[in-house]
């Protein structure tokens, strides 16, 4: 019981660091374009002296975009740190005692109460990387297809052949990831639930309500 225990809060803990990863990348990712957007319409105004409509609009989409690409990332790297000094704790003893579970799943707790709205805003910022990687991966083959229709070098083939394996194995990471960590977020939604009863069963005992 106790070594199921453990291998079900390793999972827990690894699930932690991959919804944190995700997001990670695709923060960065955008904070990129966002920069790209702000960068070549701002030299365009610079370099021509005159300010057009579509520019302004598209510096602003860019300016937000990195902004909160940035606060986001900021977020995610500090959930990134909190799971790996879970892991930490875990590696400390991979043979988990009781005591040693407990403290784990209480810090797991924790956090979880404490960051629960931006968490699960993590896990649709998760699906939404996925589908923008799966329509950037579909993308690259369409374009790989195209260029060996019109005979492009082998090397060049076999580049875009990687950047859409990698795009795609995001991509199925941004779905699986908050898929079987929200299975986990409910069972420690009705952690928090259960305590939250006790706490009150207990100050009712006290004579405290």
């Amino acid at each position: 019981m106790a070594n199921k225990t453990s291998e079900k809060l390793k999972q827990e803990v690894n699930s932690f660091a991959g919804l944190a990863l995700i997001n990670i990348v695709f923060s960065a990712v955008a904070m990129a374009l966002g920069i790209s957007i702000i960068v070549p319409n701002m030299t365009s105004i610079v370099t021509t002296q005159s300010v057009l409509f579509p520019q302004i609009v598209l510096v602003v989409i860019g300016f937000l975009a990195s902004t909160y690409s940035i606060k986001w990332l900021i977020s995610s790297a500090e959930m990134f740190e909190v799971s790996t000094e879970l892991k930490e704790d875990y590696v400390k003893n991979k043979t988990l005692d009781e005591e040693a579970q407990t403290g784990l799943i209480v810090k797991i707790m924790a956090y979880y109460r404490e960051n629960k709205s931006t968490i699960k805003k993590m896990m649709w910022v998760s699906r939404i990387a996925g589908f923008c990687f799966l329509i950037s991966g579909a993308f690259t083959i369409i374009t790989a297809v195209i260029n060996v229709i019109t005979g492009v070098q082998l090397i060049d083939l076999w580049t875009q052949v990687l950047g859409a394996f990698i795009n795609f194995a995001i991509t199925a990471a941004g779905f699986i990831i908050p898929h079987f960590f929200g299975k986990y977020t409910k069972i420690w939604d009705k952690r928090i639930e259960k305590n939250a009863k006790a706490e009150v069963e207990f100050r009712r005992q006290l004579g405290e309500e």
